[in-house]
């Protein structure tokens, strides 16, 4: 433990000045900035040494000792190579790297960093060096009350090349504004420990290709943390034949024939005659293995029987000319709260595969209607009812009003939808907000989603 004057004898660390000093460093002591980034031609200027690894003093709004940080790594890097690391290292609430920019610029300029000729252009070049210091605020040096850092784990993964992943960048700003380090967690490549406070499932997209290594990895990680959507709820909702449960709660759903074998995938595809069907497995994401096709086409029992061979249940239903028009709605909820809605247009061709040849949504804002909303209100009841968890922190409902059925589910997503938070901003503050409340009651590790204590703590 270094003494105070110890620690007054160690290089300075002066985050700015002012308003914003004092909100840098406070940010600095929960946990939540973890780089920070200066023009090199500043230390050029001034014939300053740059700075180096190593114990720094945090200097607080009045040029007093705050504590301790490391500084762990210092590097030059271009301006147009920053990345999305650096931008939310920064703990300043960044969405990308262009709001980055805008904002640090707009600040060099302030300061006078930026020579007078250089304020009215586009702003500096892409190969302006920077100085980014990558540091930890050392809770046991710190001179000052400090709140208790509080740390959330985004589990995705590391492929999206199939579809784009819009929501974790957002939301991790959106969490930061909130002052609660997130960062992402790729699933398969992190060992479960307890360095977060809460692991909060969102885009773990390719989890359809191993179920059974994506829900193992599952069960470590909630015997070490809390995660939500709570474990037991994810592992009901994996697989699609929580459908015929919901049914028994009395919520309507596409009539479908599930086949098991090829005896009942032939029954299922006969029932249909020449009619067309949607064939897909019970287990799936991105559409995949999921086409449009007459009943009695060889092209219907090749992909049965392909999709029976990777161990999964077929599902076999009639075209819905509503999906077919684009009349699907995804209703989301968050803390089953109704927050938006989306249309994301028809996905699947006549004859197989997908309309222009890629999996390619194209959300879009609706408005979901009062019967839709209670419909979506009574599917989240349902499902909590039947797991025995607790409302889902997020949700979408997928529904089509048919002139056939009436309303119908067509799937509850409750543990990792595209939220489309680059449609609907505002359900990202309000994720964010649902996250803190439930920090503040963080279910215990293993617990499920029904033991809670309380978690913020005062470190001195």
């Amino acid at each position: 433990m270094l003494t105070a004057e110890q620690i007054d004898a160690l290089p300075p660390m002066d985050l700015a000045f002012g308003e914003l000093r004092a909100r840098l460093t406070g940010a600095v002591i929960t946990g939540v900035k973890t780089m920070t980034t200066s023009l090199h031609r500043s230390y050029l200027a001034e014939a300053e040494p740059l700075p180096r690894p190593g114990l720094q003093r945090l200097l607080g709004v009045q040029e007093e000792s705050l504590g301790v940080v490391e500084v762990m790594e210092v590097a030059l890097v271009p301006l147009g190579e920053i990345s999305q690391e650096v931008a939310r290292g920064e703990g300043e609430g960044y969405a990308s790297v262009a709001a980055w920019r805008e904002v640090h610029e707009d600040f060099w300029r302030s300061t006078g960093e930026i020579a007078d000729g250089e304020t009215q252009g586009p702003g500096l070049g892409d190969d302006e060096l920077i100085v980014v210091e990558r540091f930890r605020w050392l809770p046991e040096h710190s001179l000052v009350p400090a709140p208790r850092p509080r740390r959330v784990g985004i589990v995705v993964t590391d492929d999206y090349s199939k579809a784009p992943d819009r929501d974790t960048d957002p939301l991790i700003a959106a969490l930061q504004r909130c002052d609660i380090a997130a960062e992402p967690v790729i699933w398969h490549h992190w060992e479960p420990g307890r360095e977060y406070d809460l692991l909060v499932v969102r885009t773990p997209w390719d989890y359809s290709s191993r179920p059974q290594d994506f829900l193992a990895w599952l069960e470590r990680a909630a015997a070490q943390v809390p995660v939500l959507n709570s474990p037991a709820l994810i592992r009901w909702n994996l697989d699609k034949v929580y459908l015929r449960e919901l049914e028994t709660e009395g919520l309507a759903s596409v009539p479908t024939s599930w086949a098991e074998d090829d005896a009942a995938l032939r029954r299922g595809l006969a029932e249909h005659g020449e009619d067309w069907v949607v064939i897909k497995p019970s287990i799936s994401a991105g559409a995949f293995d999921t086409e449009l096709l007459r009943a009695d086409s060889a092209a219907a029992l090749t992909l049965g029987e392909r999709i029976l061979a990777r161990g999964l249940t077929v599902m076999v239903q009639p075209e819905i000319p509503e999906l077919s028009q684009g009349r699907e709605k995804a209703l989301y909820f968050i803390d089953g709260h109704h927050t938006h809605a989306i249309s994301k247009g028809a996905l699947l061709a006549r004859g197989g595969g997908l309309r222009g040849g890629t999996y390619l949504e194209d959300p879009q804002l609706v408005q979901a209607s009062a019967a839709e909303i209670r419909f979506g209100e009574r599917t989240l009841a349902a499902a909590a009812r039947t797991t025995g968890t607790e409302t889902p922190l997020y949700g979408r409902i997928d529904v089509v009003d048919s002139a056939r059925y009436g309303i119908v589910l067509l799937e509850a997503e409750l543990f990792e939808p595209a939220l489309n938070l680059h449609r609907a901003p505002w359900a990202t503050d309000e994720l964010a907000r649902a996250i803190d409340r439930r920090l503040t009651q963080s279910v215990e590790p293993g617990a499920g989603a029904k033991s809670l204590t309380g978690r913020r703590e005062q470190l001195s």
